[in-house]
C-alpha cells in the first residue's frame, strides 16, 4: 500500500475513508486501577471498558486489510488490552517494553516499566523491519507522556504509512505521514481527525451549525457521563 496525502485519505469533515491506515497506536485512558490520588483520574478523564471495546466499529473500518496495532497497556489491563485489540480487527502476537530507569507503582512486583501490546491484522501482514528488539530503555518525562522514540520505531518496523495515533495529547514528534484523534487536541491541528460519526466526538471536530434542538456536542464520556448514558 503507498502512501496517501492527507486530503486523499480524509473527508471534508475530517473523518477517514475506509482502509486508510497501516498502523494504529493507542493510549486509551483506562479506568481500572486508575481512581484515587496516584491514580491517571487526577490527570485526564478516562473511559469505560465498553467505551474502548467499542471504537472497534471504527477503527476496522479506518484500517487496511494488512495493518498492526500498538496499544498499550498497564499490569492490571493486559487481559483487557488482548480483549481490545480482538474488538478493533487484530490479533495478538507479541508485546514491547519500556525499561524505565527507575520504580514505579505496584501491589505485587514494582513496576519498572510499560508493555505495548502488537496486535496484527490480515494474512501474510509482516514487519518491514525485522531486527527490532521487543524493549528499550526511555526516559520517564511528565504523567503518562510515552517516548517520542515510539514513532520512529513504529515507521521503522511498518514501514510505509499512513499512521494513526489515537488518544493522542499532542501531534506526532516526527511530522510523518501521521494522523492524531484525542481529547486533548486543538482543533486548528492539520493532524487531527475525526470520529464523531461513529459516536466518538471531541473538541477540536468541525464546527457544525446547529439549531436550538440539536444536542449539544460532548467530548470523550468519562466514566460518570457514560453510566449516566447507559442506565436511560
Amino acid at each position: 500500500m503507498n502512501e496517501t496525502t492527507r486530503d486523499e485519505r480524509l473527508n471534508p469533515d475530517r473523518t477517514p475513508k475506509p482502509g486508510s491506515y497501516r498502523a494504529i497506536l493507542a493510549d486509551p485512558p483506562w479506568s481500572l486501577h486508575q481512581k484515587g490520588k496516584l491514580g491517571a483520574s487526577e490527570h485526564y478523564p478516562l473511559m469505560t471498558d465498553e467505551r474502548i471495546l467499542s471504537a472497534g466499529d471504527a477503527i476496522q473500518e479506518i484500517t487496511a486489510e494488512q495493518s498492526f496495532c500498538f496499544l498499550w497497556v498497564t499490569a492490571a489491563t493486559v487481559p483487557l488490552g488482548i480483549q481490545v485489540l480482538s474488538r478493533w480487527g487484530f490479533r495478538y502476537t507479541n508485546f514491547y517494553f519500556w525499561a524505565k530507569p527507575r520504580f514505579t507503582l505496584g501491589n505485587t512486583f514494582r513496576n519498572a516499566g510499560e508493555l505495548m501490546l502488537l496486535g496484527v491484522r490480515g494474512k501474510g501482514t509482516k514487519f518491514a523491519f525485522r531486527s527490532q528488539p521487543n524493549w528499550s530503555l526511555y526516559p520517564l518525562q511528565n504523567h503518562s507522556h510515552k517516548p517520542e522514540e515510539i514513532h520512529l520505531m513504529i515507521e521503522r518496523v511498518v514501514g510505509s504509512g499512513p499512521y494513526l495515533e489515537l488518544f493522542a495529547r499532542r501531534p506526532a514528534p516526527t511530522r510523518g505521514d501521521w494522523d492524531i484523534w484525542g481529547n486533548e487536541i486543538p482543533g486548528n491541528e492539520p493532524s487531527l481527525i475525526s470520529l464523531k460519526k461513529w459516536g466518538y466526538p471531541v473538541p477540536g471536530d468541525p464546527v457544525e451549525e446547529t439549531t436550538t434542538d440539536d444536542p449539544v456536542p460532548t467530548s470523550l464520556l468519562t466514566i460518570a457521563e457514560a453510566a449516566a448514558q447507559e442506565s436511560k
